[in-house]
């Protein structure tokens, strides 16, 4: 039964994704408001929050909240309200087709979008890893297979579905998937909060557990220290950092206007809420169900649902999870292929070479996952800081800040993102605890070495900025000063 289930289930997402295809495979047609919300909130949310993120809730507790809370605020309702439409309104001036093209056509420079393609090709392909190895965990504690078989599968219905079905395809099969995802957090909430005794025992019960040094004022208090360091950052990563993750990006494409904006926000915000809150919420009591020992964060999920669901129960959020994933792993190989084509080999991707840069990237995102022993939630943080902090200033300068005309030119690009980008990169280096110590043996002192690489991105990138644009003024005076002089030479 349980192959039969997978196998329909399968069978159903590639036959919609096939029946939905669009005319271009990197621009949508008109899709409901339904479609449009569920499908942001599908790419938004990966196996990484539903598996990685909330076993990290299981050893912090229900502090990572904040995070979900960021997500819902920060990632959803001031993405719509204040991003989504400005980038619509510049994507149809600017005929652009993919996020690095956007920007690049904006700011006049154009290799600048190559070098976004190639840049967002590489991490995208290490947060897809992270996104299917999530999924490959959660179906390997379900049916208890060894974690190969089960990625592998993952990443070739992805193909299927990103070949077969242009972005319109992806949409609507990602609409579908957010609501198995709803229906999947439901149901383990229910059958939780039944082991628990309810949410009020539940809470009482946390806030009496024992600090521990990853929540070191207790199970339901914001930590101090590196703790509560992390949560914010993780709080900003997620929740700040979604801003210019290009698969997000390109579903601003399918909005059809502000209307269409204000009815999608609010549909996208409960449904966020119900996904992540549920999730992180779940991952936290999973204390009081599993006892502090449940081993590897990326296990609680998996432990929890074996605990608590009955068969056909844990059917059905094994399958949110896989939906999670393929969702998001569909956009981000989607977009991943087609920035490689568009924006790096110039040229739009047809027929078998589509197919083959689908599968070539597809097949390098799952090496990684085999490879990496590194958390799932900190892989994707990872990817997510270093993609936004070349990203970011350049972005939400230009749907923010500029009116009628951009407010700086290739230059202040260039600077902007490349100064992010490797400013980031330093701190991970040299200062950052977590990550310096292993790379290279020391990092900076105190609560100086818990402040997250993103902060420090997102510092060089706006020094960039602001530099860059002294240089353009600099070199408009220049060229004012040098046409003038020639004006008042004797003929």
């Amino acid at each position: 039964m349980t192959w039969l289930v997978w196998l329909l289930y399968g069978t159903g997402l590639v036959l919609l994704a096939r029946w939905e295809r669009g005319r271009n495979v990197l621009l949508p047609g008109k899709v409901s408001v339904l479609v449009q919300a569920l499908a942001y909130v599908a790419t938004y949310v990966s196996a990484v929050a539903l598996v990685g993120f909330a076993g990290l809730s299981h050893r912090m507790g229900l502090q990572m909240l904040v995070v979900a809370a960021g997500t819902v605020w920060l990632g959803t309702w001031f993405v719509y309200r204040f991003l989504a439409i400005p980038t619509r309104v510049w994507q149809r001036r600017l005929g652009a087709s993919t996020p690095a093209e956007l920007l690049s056509g904006a700011y006049g420079a154009p290799r600048f979008a190559p070098f976004i393609g190639i840049l967002s090709a590489v991490l995208l392909v290490v947060y897809m890893s992270a996104v299917i190895k999530g999924a490959a965990v959660m179906v390997t504690g379900n049916l208890g297979v060894p974690i190969t078989a089960p990625l592998w599968g993952i990443l070739l219905l992805v193909v299927a579905n990103v070949a077969w079905g242009g972005l319109r395809g992806v949409l609507f099969t990602e609409a579908f998937q957010g609501g198995i995802m709803l229906a999947g957090v439901v149901t383990l909430l229910v059958n939780l909060s039944r082991a628990i005794g309810g949410p009020l025992q539940g809470l009482r019960a946390m806030a009496a557990l024992p600090a521990t040094e990853a929540a070191n004022r207790g199970f339901a208090a914001l930590s101090s220290g590196e703790g509560g360091m992390l949560v914010l950052s993780l709080t900003l990563v997620t929740g700040v950092g979604i801003w210019v993750q290009p698969q997000m990006i390109q579903r601003h494409f399918a909005l059809q206007g502000r209307e269409s904006r204000d009815r999608a926000v609010y549909l996208a915000m409960l449904s966020m809420a119900v996904v992540v809150g549920g999730a992180f919420a779940a991952g936290a009591f999973s204390r009081l169900v599993l006892g502090p020992d449940a081993g590897h964060p990326d296990t609680v999920m998996p432990q929890l649902v074996m605990r608590l669901l009955p068969p056909l129960g844990r059917e059905l959020f094994t399958l949110a999870i896989l939906s999670a994933s393929l969702s998001t792993a569909s956009a981000l190989l989607h977009i991943i292929a087609g920035s490689l084509g568009h924006d790096v080999m110039r040229r739009r991707l047809r027929g078998s070479t589509w197919l083959l840069t689908v599968t070539a990237s597809a097949a390098a995102s799952g090496l990684v996952a085999l490879k990496s022993s590194q958390l799932i939630a900190l892989v994707c943080a990872t990817s997510w800081t270093l993609l936004a902090s070349a990203i970011l200033v350049p972005y939400v300068s230009l749907v923010l800040f500029s009116r009628g005309g951009i407010t700086g030119g290739a230059t202040s690009c260039w600077c902007s993102s490349l100064s992010g980008l490797f400013g980031s990169l330093a701190w991970y280096v040299t200062g950052y605890l977590p990550t310096s110590r292993e790379l290279v043996g020391f990092g900076a002192p105190g609560i100086l070495g818990n402040i997250h690489p993103f902060l420090f991105g997102l510092l060089f990138s706006t020094a960039g900025m602001l530099a860059g644009l002294l240089l353009e003024r600099a070199r408009k005076v220049t060229e004012a000063t040098e046409r003038g002089q020639g004006l008042e030479r004797p003929l």
